[in-house]
């Protein structure tokens, strides 16, 4: 009878519809069982007065339609504001209980609508908030009267299966939560989710609402499968049971005093106990679904926040009772050294979505799903818009490093998740990487590769590439890595099947499953051991579970097309094409898809990863700490084991930990590759590569020349972050040194070593110059010319000839033409239109120069007299850089390819089809070129051939002449080199002096020696012819046993791909609108999923 009289007194006052008033109430929340409007109830007054005698004044807050749903509770008594969370959009919202006001508040908008626990900091002025959905706890600061929005941080993120109530207790800095997921537990931390441990978890099935006895120090909490209501102390003991009613489902729970309230949602009740005896008192039978309750009332926030409002934080304050008031800053945002002021983290917020579009690479917030998309356009969410054909994603959680791949400039590149960072290229040459995977553990980065039907892998920076997969692969598309397992997952849909490998590529078998489609990205959660894969043919999302080799269908949607796919708490999500070009939603629990944006004007969705260092986590792998003891490549094996590997060029030396390379002295060919960061040499005779100088750190190595007679490799490095240079080292990698330190300002791009000579020609398109080094004494330096270069790049010489030839690519493009000293320059050859000559080489045999234009896509070559200019060969899609000629055959470097290309020299008239592959398609960026085979050597002489008396250095002219120079800085005066500049280096005297002798700046003379001209000359022919032959006949000996020669010609880049071009990530103008968001595409949701 008791309970009758309660359920017609609860059901007069609603009707009533009395406004709830700031005062002493029993609040709680809760929805009708079909039709009509959700509440918020009071029962105004003193417990102590209205349940002995059972006299209540309810009053309620209403909803405004039926579709509203209040969850949560919990209030701010100093500020008069009732909170709430609401389901139907998705927000906590906050009401003051002055003066029957309707004006709410919202703190905050993107909860996913199943938020039950609110708790208030009344101390610090902050709420907190519990998302089963996100598994996050988030804090939120509250500013009394205050019309700016709230800064939120996440202070739990971690270890969250299926947070549920929350409560504080700000005098002792003690936050509590409950958690009903795959483990039950009761946690606690300090007011900053730190100092984290669990306060009980036995015997616990599903712990819901908590309450505080801020008097007692324990702690109360329902568990609505056990139907019980419990409570301990806060170190875990005195542990007690003091209701168990069976079919009860409790569900939220308040203390005042002695009396427990709690909602039950079973039958619809609200029952109130005592906390002592477990007694009831009142059991009010509601009619509706009753959610969270709270006790609204004074004593319950004891204290204010003058603390906090005294330091006047800019955004959060927290008072923590040890340390005291400090301010903090919310996500997104970073403080700076007065301690107090807030402003914007350079650092992107994640979790996150990021996905590509083809065009560009945007992101999300891990709530897309439930936040506002008011002001909200697909620019403002973008921050790579360069149109270069983005397709897959990974990234390096810990270091907040995101890799993706470019279709356009066929390259993969990095950046690091800050605002203003620059991405860098690592990767070059590559065909159509659709798929990326970084293993975090053992840090390295696997890629599929449909165009060259091969599964990759290298270092993060792009070093020690290795092909993994190369044989029975039709479409090599998603990729996933489980570093623990140490697998390795593909999909590929040309076969249907999805494919699984030990981390090297061996063990290779198929997942036993046969409904597959056409199988897309896949998606690997480690911590569960689940494998998910997309099926666009199938129209579904699988799992597969690794351990029991069992697959489910865990999500289907008849008009999705699932391309990419990640998964973030309980959220998949899933990129589209065609008329649902976008990204998507759903939730994996109810199966209901959440929401679309769509751009289907704006790019191809494409890749999608949730950008979340969870989805990293820390696990125990063979590799191990120090990359397992392996020098480049540690690869996890089946059974807990490892392999070292190493990339091209290297071979693993019989410890199994080192990587080695070999060399070759006889016909090969040597080449930069700026993007792997190595010296390479091929075999032209077994198409086996090598590594040049392994030891030696390279940093972007780009021109390349060969001496033969010492067998020393020199090349450029135009890296400024460590120190540009012109390098030499032995050609089996030893004695590694610096020829010339370079400014900051120079770009060499390219080399010419004029072995006979000891000369070694370079040119610097930063400075504008062109200059020559003695290979013998590094500080003889001397700029040939200095005037009228725009961009010079290649350049080669004909030392027989006294000739110097360079491309310039700027304004003008051209191939000038000067003797060696830089005398009579002249222009070769205007190339009209536009045009980017880069590599030159001279074959010395038929006298005749070859050059490559990255602008034309072509090969061509004209006699150094000028006469009978040929096209060798044009390409449709190519970016020829250097050049070299190995016997009868020119040796191509190709920005555009990963491999070396060569075609006969006599091709004529643009025949494309001669043009082949030389070697493995292993390398990256190759840059300049130097081939060398023995039958080919330069033979003959020239001016400088019998010349020992320059001071400095002699430079061979036209017609066997010659010229005797001085470094910059000095002067000659008669046959010796004098200082003139104070800053000069001191340099050491070079020429060996005979009494009589004379060599100087001008063409050579001889002294009357008494006889006739015709004498003279008949003597000088003789010794020439003599001393030709000497040399000559050394030279064939000496290149018997050892290697060398070439030329080789360069780059610096002209196309809108630069040398290493970096893209600046900006974030645009907030005015600035381009593709917004399709407004339908929340109504076609809906739509379908009804």
């Amino acid at each position: 009878m008791e309970i009758l009289l309660c359920f017609f007194k609860i059901l007069i006052f609603l009707e009533m519809g009395y406004a709830v008033r700031h005062g002493t109430n029993l609040l709680w929340s809760m929805s009708p069982l079909v039709n009509g409007k959700a509440r918020i109830v009071g029962i105004e007054g003193d417990p102590n007065e209205w349940i002995p005698s059972g006299n209540v004044s309810v009053r309620h807050i209403s909803a405004p339609h039926s579709a509203w749903q209040f969850r949560g509770l919990a209030f701010h008594y100093r500020f008069k504001t009732l909170y709430w969370s609401e389901r139907s959009k998705q927000r906590i919202q906050g009401l003051m209980l002055v003066n029957r006001s309707t004006t709410t508040k919202t703190i905050f908008t993107g909860t996913s609508g199943s938020i039950d626990g609110l708790a208030v900091d009344w101390l610090s002025n902050n709420l907190y908030s519990v998302d089963p959905k996100y598994n996050w706890i988030k804090m939120f600061a509250l500013k009394e009267n205050s019309t700016e929005d709230p800064v939120y941080k996440v202070v739990v993120k971690t270890d969250l299966a299926n947070p549920h109530g929350i409560a504080v207790y700000p005098q002792k800095g003690h936050l509590f939560w409950s958690d009903w997921g795959f483990f039950p537990k009761i946690e606690m931390s300090d007011l900053l989710g730190l100092n984290r441990r669990t306060v009980v978890s036995d015997n616990m099935l599903a712990p819901r609402g908590i309450a505080i006895d801020y008097k007692e120090n324990v702690l109360y909490w329902v568990d609505s499968h056990k139907n019980t209501i419990e409570s301990v102390q806060f170190n875990g003991n005195s542990r007690r049971i003091i209701v168990s009613q069976a079919g009860a489902k409790f569900f939220g729970v308040a203390l005042f005093e002695k009396y427990l309230f709690v909602s039950e949602q079973l039958d619809g009740h609200l029952r109130i106990y005592d906390k002592n005896t477990g007694k009831g008192y009142i059991n009010y039978q509601l009619g509706y679904i009753p959610y969270d309750v709270t006790m609204y009332d004074e004593t319950l926030q004891p204290g204010n926040s003058s603390a906090c409002d005294e330091l006047k934080c800019d955004q959060i304050c927290v008072n923590m009772p040890l340390s005291g008031p400090r301010c903090y800053c919310g996500d997104g945002f970073e403080i700076q050294e007065d301690q107090k002021t807030c402003v914007a983290s350079r650092l992107f917020m994640r979790p996150a979505h990021i996905y590509a579009i083809n065009d560009a690479i945007c992101q999300y917030p891990a709530n897309f799903g439930h936040m506002s998309l008011k002001n909200v356009t697909l620019s403002k969410q973008c921050f790579i818009k360069t149109r270069k054909g983005f397709m897959a994603l990974a990234y390096d959680g810990d270091q907040r490093m995101l890799f993706y791949s470019e279709n356009v400039t066929k390259s993969i590149s990095k950046v690091q998740l800050k605002r203003g960072e620059y991405t860098t290229t690592i990767v070059k040459g590559i065909g159509v990487v659709k798929g990326l995977a970084f293993d975090w553990m053992t840090k390295n980065l696997y890629w599929t590769d449909s165009k060259y039907q091969w599964i990759m892998v290298a270092r993060p920076d792009g070093r020690f590439q290795k092909q993994l997969i190369t044989e029975n692969l039709v479409d090599p598309l998603g990729i996933a890595v489980h570093p623990q397992r140490g697998e390795l997952y593909w999909s590929d849909p040309g076969r249907k099947v999805i494919e699984v490998s030990a981390l090297n590529g061996g063990g290779r078998r198929q997942l036993p499953v046969a409904d597959i489609s056409h199988p897309n990205h896949l998606f690997l959660d480690c911590t569960s051991d689940t494998l998910y894969w997309a099926d666009s043919g199938l129209n579904q999302v699988v799992s597969y579970d690794l351990a029991l080799g069992m697959a489910s269908v865990v999500f289907k949607y008849q008009s999705a097309s699932f391309y990419g796919i990640s998964i973030f708490q309980d959220y998949l999500v899933w990129t589209d094409q065609f008329d649902m070009n976008g990204i998507h939603i759903a939730d994996m629990q109810t199966k209901n898809k959440v929401r679309g944006i769509l751009h289907p004007q704006t790019g191809i969705a494409l890749d999608v990863i949730a950008y979340d260092v969870l989805n990293q986590p820390i696990l125990d792998v063979a590799c191990g700490d120090n990359n397992g003891y392996c020098d480049q490549l540690c690869l996890g094996l089946f059974n807990d084991s490892y392999v070292c590997a190493c990339g091209t060029g290297f071979q693993l030396d019989e410890d199994l930990r080192s990587c080695i390379s070999a060399s070759v002295r006889e016909n090969f060919v040597i080449a930069a590759d700026s993007y792997q960061k190595q010296l390479y040499q091929m075999d032209l005779a077994t198409g086996d590569v090598y590594v040049i100088a392994p030891e030696v750190s390279h940093s972007r190595p780009i021109a390349v020349g060969f001496d033969p007679v010492r067998g020393h490799l020199y090349w450029t490095d135009n890296d400024n972050s460590k120190g540009k240079a012109i390098q030499r080292v032995n050609i089996e990698g030893r004695s590694a040194e610096i020829v010339k330190a370079l400014s900051k300002d120079s770009v060499v791009d390219g080399l010419a070593a004029d072995y006979t000579n000891r000369l070694l020609f370079y040119t610097d398109t930063g400075l504008d110059r062109i200059q020559v080094i003695s290979m013998d004494n590094y500080l003889i330096c001397k700029t040939i010319i200095q005037d009228n270069l725009d961009e010079p790049r290649a350049i080669t010489i004909h030392p027989l000839k006294g000739l110097l030839f360079w491309s310039d690519w700027g304004s003008e493009p051209k191939i000038e033409l000067a003797n060696m000293d830089g005398s009579k320059r002249r222009i070769f050859l205007n190339l009209s239109g536009e045009a980017w000559p880069n590599g030159l080489i001279i074959d010395y045999q038929e006298n005749v120069l070859y050059w490559v234009d990255a602008k034309k896509n072509t090969i061509e070559a004209m006699s150094i007299e000028g006469r009978d200019r040929r096209l060798v060969v044009k390409e449709s899609d190519a970016h020829y850089f250097g050049i070299a000629l190995n016997g009868n055959n020119l040796i191509i470097s190709d920005w555009k390819t990963n491999y070396l290309k060569t075609i006969p020299k006599t091709t004529l008239d643009g025949g494309s089809s001669n043009m082949k592959q030389l070697g493995p398609g292993a390398f990256s960026r190759l840059n300049g070129l130097a081939s060398y085979n023995s039958t080919y050597l330069i033979k003959g002489a020239n001016g400088c051939t019998s010349v020992f008396s320059c001071d400095h250095i002699c430079i061979p002219l036209p017609n066997l002449k010659f010229v005797c120079a001085c470094a910059d800085g000095y002067k000659e005066m008669g046959y010796r080199c004098i200082q003139t500049d104070e800053n000069a280096t001191s340099i050491e005297s070079q020429a060996k002096y005979h009494p009589g002798s004379r060599a100087s700046s001008q063409y050579i003379t001889y002294p009357d020696s008494g006889l006739s001209k015709g004498g003279i000359i008949a003597i000088a022919v003789v010794c020439v012819v003599a001393f030709i032959i000497i040399i000559i006949s050394a030279m064939f000996v000496f290149t018997r046993w050892r290697s060398g020669r070439i030329r080789h010609e360069r780059l610096k880049d002209t196309s809108d791909n630069q040398v290493d071009n970096f893209y600046r990530i900006t974030f645009p103008d907030k005015q600035q609108e381009s593709v917004s968001f399709d407004s339908g595409f929340d109504q076609y949701d809906q739509a379908q999923r009804s």
